[in-house]
């Protein structure tokens, strides 16, 4: 196996930019899901449960990581968990792979996230259109979680098929096949 490229999200875009464009994702997802789920509702939104919106919203992130093991429950005896606070309060888990494991496994893990929980906010934003708001919000929060497992799959979506996804000290390494 030999590298055929080195994936380091937070180096290339850097911090702050990929703070801007988490910000910049969850006002439009906001925005458009808003518009979606009280396009016909005509009546008031409520205001109660918002504490329950606050309870979620500290939730999301850890089921996001849970829902990323679930998916990657095959190789979970090669996975190590860390936990770190960073800028002094916020709480960010990682999980690490000790071998490499396929593309296709790789990309289903990053994805399996965004669509459970965000299927789950769309149904409820519909089902729920007095909660509308509370939906959309919570919707618009974990878009913005997963905008890095959006640019990682951009990054592997050229990679040859038969790839190995690998991670190390200096960001993921898409492995493959040498020729013979």
């Amino acid at each position: 196996m030999h590298c055929w490229k080195t994936i380091n999200i937070e180096r290339e875009y850097g911090t702050t930019r990929l703070y801007l464009l988490a910000i910049i994702l969850f006002v439009l997802v906001f925005c458009f899901s808003y518009i979606a789920f009280s396009f016909n509702f005509t009546g008031r939104h409520m205001d109660r449960y918002l504490w329950l919106v606050f309870l979620i919203v500290t939730v999301i992130y850890p089921l996001h990581k849970y829902l990323h093991y679930i998916a990657l429950f095959h190789h979970k005896k090669s996975l190590v968990f860390r936990f770190k606070i960073q800028y002094h309060f916020v709480p960010i888990f990682y999980m690490r792979l000790q071998h490499g494991i396929p593309k296709r496994s790789y990309i289903f893990a990053l994805i399996t996230p965004f669509a459970v929980l965000n299927t789950a906010f769309i149904v409820g934003g519909f089902l729920l259109p007095e909660f509308a708001h509370y939906f959309s919000v919570l919707l618009a929060y974990h878009s913005s979680i997963c905008l890095m497992d959006f640019l990682y799959i951009k990054n592997l979506k050229s990679a040859p098929n038969n790839a190995i996804i690998e991670e190390t000290p200096r960001g993921y390494e898409i492995l493959v096949p040498l020729d013979l």
